[in-house]
């Protein structure tokens, strides 16, 4: 549920299009546990999608941060569906500035960590803070590059963003593009429908 493309080695012409669209199919794995067991191991068509673009805007001092939510319980940013046929795939890219993002699903849980117990993000520290960072250049604005699949009742998705030093204060601007697209359940999928569907992991998988 937690994507990330990479910058393109070539150009290709006519582009491919980045977001979901009115007829693909995705595939949401095994490993989306039991309150999900609407979506584990089932296929998807989409039948319908609206784009809806949504800009987040904080100003931090240096050597601080501040948490934005994406789900919606209370004091979140109400960027999760309400409906069980829906999904939202949601694009998320950074304005320039001297900030970085940490990745937390759920709270207090980083997406990002090395095997060694000691290595996890942590912004207090002045090393740690650069581990599984993602920064501006990473995800622009005008080319957004995280790509996340939420439904409903999902645990929350959580942006840490850090001010580094270096400047008094700076304005965090995180663009979001939500693809609202509405699911229909593919009970029986041929071979070619499942070749061709996006697969949706659940984000324990990515967590190892």
């Amino acid at each position: 549920m937690f994507i990330e493309k990479p910058v393109p080695e070539a150009m290709v012409s006519p582009g491919t299009p980045k977001l979901l669209q009115e007829g693909y199919y995705v595939y949401f794995t095994r490993a989306w546990p039991a309150e999900f067991s609407v979506f584990s191991g089932r296929y998807f068509q989409i039948a319908e999608t609206n784009q809806v673009p949504y800009d987040v805007h904080h100003i931090i001092p240096a050597n601080d941060f501040r948490d934005v939510d994406l789900s919606n319980a209370a004091g979140g940013e109400n960027l999760y569906p309400e409906n069980a046929n829906t999904l939202y795939e949601t694009v998320a890219g950074f304005k320039p500035g001297n900030y970085l993002a940490q990745v937390y699903i759920p709270a207090g849980e980083n997406l990002s960590r090395l095997e060694q117990a000691s290595m996890f993000p942590d912004v207090t520290s002045v090393t740690l803070r650069y581990l599984g960072q993602r920064t501006p250049t990473d995800s622009p604005y005008n080319d957004k590059r995280i790509f996340m699949y939420f439904v409903r009742n999902l645990e929350p998705l959580i942006f840490r963003m850090f001010v580094d030093t270096g400047v008094d204060f700076e304005k965090v601007v995180i663009g979001f593009m939500i693809n609202k697209c509405k699911l229909r359940l593919v009970k029986d999928p041929t071979p070619d429908q499942e070749r061709l569907a996006k697969v949706i992991p659940y984000y324990s998988q990515l967590r190892w």
